[in-house]
Parts: structure tokens; C-alpha cells; sequence
């Protein structure tokens, strides 16, 4: 989660083409501004909503605040972000890009230190509401609102702004990415996007699973398996394999019979052995903080618990927990797999 960069969803537009207010637009069982407060809230200590009329937003669960200016257009929804925002930097995104990913606010949370503006550019097009602006900017846009100006990238040159180029693919298909939803025809196009999406293996893993990749922070997925099948194996060889693309890899173990990370007669293990419930060791490459606790935690509680930046999640056990599987299978060990067909994304295995 970060706590030095904001998200602020910016829902004060006039929805011309729609018709209606797009914020609040049916979109996947809930409402099109939902859909994008539920795949954000937990990658932000700060998610709040701009808008023009904060009374209509009291049933979110979010801060609303309202546009700083009557008139001025989308400028006008990022001053009033940056002004709002409690950290230095705050990603402005408009409520009508539900395909933004989460790991593409982490990319621009992270490469935008020290810009004034940092935007997504693919081509001669640029992101300016899929951006990261930081204070610097207040006195720039103030300016550029009463002045009567309306493009939103027109003051970019004056500012210290840095790019995120799009153009080698490398951050996502732009097109894809950047979908807007402005008009009825785009909206139902969106819907049916995600129902594709939702479909296939998705839909067929039980209900409780498909809520746990909803509401986890990150992508995550569990090699499940009987003992000596090769789950530790596979998992090296899978991590390797997502470094080697430039994933940033979170790797979780699940131990039954307890274990112990300190060596006996060091300090940390004194400290722990007079009674402390919580002890960190820390060195100028590494931190560790070891918990004695009363119940085992789940592995939600865990992996929300990641304080680094990564962009996936792979664990090796947890098979009673509700995270997506892979279960691995060796013919050496047995054919019979110990997870229902429903908890299974795949299955990795030396038969058949």
C-alpha cells in the first residue's frame, strides 16, 4: 500500500455523450465509479473522489471533495486534487477508464518521483487523466483556470514533466488501457469486455475465490500440492521466469509445523525469549519483523501486510485459504489431485 502518493478519482465531469451521470452508470453488478474504487482502494493509503457535487457520493465510503472551480473543465478536477491531496504527488484518474490496471498505478506511483507531472505517452497521445501531478503544479494551474484555458497538457512544457513512454508495449496495450467510456455504445462495449474477461477459467472457480482476487491487493496465485510432488521446484522455476520479464515477485511460504527464523543466543532472540510480542531485525540490505501471535493469520492479512512494491503474489501451500491454485502433480507421488476442479486455475504436471 502506498502512503507517499494519493489516488484521487476524478467523477466532475458534465457526461454529455452519455446522457447521464457515467459516474454512476450500471457497470458490472454495481456502478462504473465502484468498479473503480474496488480495484484501487487497497493499493492507496488516500483514495478520494473529486467532484461538482459532493451530496451524491455520501453512499461510496469515500472522502468527496468538491471542484475548487465552477468552470474550467478537466484542469479544474486536477487542481483540486493536487490542492486536496495530503501526500506530495496525487495519480489523477477519471472515473471512466475501468481498464487502468493496478499495476500500471504502481508503475506511475514509482517512476514519478521528482516530476512536477508525470503522463503516459504512446504515439502523439498522452494520458493527462491517467497522470501524477505533485504540488508544484497548484500555482501553474490556478493560473491556467482563471485564464480561461482549457487543455489540460498545453502547460506540460512549463512544468518539470516526465513521460512514461507506451509505445513498446512493455506497460500494456494503450488502446486497451486507456478505454474511455463516454457515450452508451462505449459503456455496453466496456460491459462486454468484462464479461469476457470474467468468463472462462474465472467463472468457473468457486464464488468465495473469484471475491478473494477481487479484493487482494496484488495478483496472487497458490502452488498447491501433496508432499514432495515439486511444488518448490515449480515455484522457483515460475519466479525466475516472472523476474525475467521484470515482475517484481512477492514469494509466501505456508509452514504447518511452525518454524523459527532466529538463531538462539542472538540478541533478537533474546529479546523475544523475556517476553517481546514483536521483534524486527534490521541491516543496510534487509529487514525482517517476526510476530508471536495466538492464531494462525490468513493469508489476506498477509499479503496485505507487503510494504514493497510488487506485481505479483506467489505462494507455496495456503491450499485451505481461498487465493486461485495451481496444483502440482507428479506420477511419482500420485494421479489424485487434493483440490476440487472449482479452486483450480491449472494444473502442472509430468502426465496427462
Amino acid at each position: 500500500m502506498y502512503d507517499n502518493v494519493s489516488l484521487a478519482l476524478l467523477a466532475g465531469g458534465q457526461s454529455t455523450r452519455m446522457g447521464e451521470d457515467k459516474a454512476f452508470a450500471p457497470f458490472d453488478g454495481g456502478t462504473l465509479l465502484e468498479w473503480m474504487r474496488d480495484r484501487f482502494a487497497a493499493l492507496f493509503s488516500n483514495v478520494f473522489v473529486v467532484a461538482r457535487e459532493p451530496s451524491r457520493f455520501h453512499g461510496l465510503g469515500l472522502p468527496v471533495v468538491i471542484d475548487a472551480f465552477a468552470e474550467g473543465g478537466s484542469a479544474v478536477g486536477v487542481y483540486t486534487a493536487v490542492l486536496a491531496a495530503p501526500t506530495e504527488r496525487v495519480i489523477c484518474l477519471a472515473c471512466d477508464m475501468p481498464f487502468v490496471t493496478p499495476r500500471f498505478l504502481r508503475t506511475l506511483a514509482e517512476r514519478s518521483k521528482g516530476f512536477d507531472v508525470f503522463v503516459p505517452r504512446h504515439g502523439d497521445y498522452l494520458q493527462p487523466l491517467c497522470a501524477v501531478y505533485g504540488k508544484g503544479t497548484l500555482d501553474a494551474y490556478g493560473e491556467f483556470i482563471r485564464s480561461g484555458r482549457r487543455r489540460i497538457f498545453d502547460i506540460y512544457p512549463d512544468l518539470d514533466t516526465g513521460y512514461l513512454e507506451m509505445d513498446d508495449g512493455s506497460h500494456g496495450d494503450p488502446e486497451g488501457l486507456f478505454m474511455n467510456v463516454n457515450t452508451p455504445a462505449e459503456l455496453e462495449a466496456a460491459r462486454q469486455r468484462v464479461a469476457a474477461e470474467e468468463g472462462g477459467w474465472r467463472a468457473a472457480l468457486q464464488p468465495r475465490i473469484q471475491v478473494f482476487m477481487d479484493t487482494c491487493p496484488y495478483p496472487i496465485v497458490s502452488f498447491i500440492g501433496k508432499k514432495k510432488s515439486g511444488k518448490t521446484t515449480v515455484v522457483i522455476g515460475v519466479i525466475k521466469e516472472l523476474r525475467s520479464r521484470g515482475y517484481r515477485v512477492a514469494a509466501l511460504k505456508h509452514d504447518t509445523h511452525g518454524f523459527e527464523v532466529d538463531v538462539p543466543g542472538t540478541d533478537s532472540y533474546r529479546f523475544r525469549e523475556v517476553g517481546a510480542e514483536v521483534v524486527g531485525i534490521s541491516s543496510p540490505d534487509k529487514y525482517v519483523w517476526l510476530a508471536t501471535t495466538q492464531e494462525e493469520r490468513s493469508l489476506a492479512d498477509l499479503v496485505r501486510q507487503i510494504r514493497e512494491p510488487v506485481d505479483v503474489v506467489i505462494t507455496e501451500g495456503f491450499k485451505k485459504q481461498d487465493a486461485p491454485k495451481i496444483e502440482v502433480s507428479r506420477r511419482a507421488r500420485s494421479s489424485e489431485l487434493v483440490s476440487d476442479a472449482d479452486e483450480l486455475m491449472g494444473i502442472a504436471s509430468d502426465q496427462p
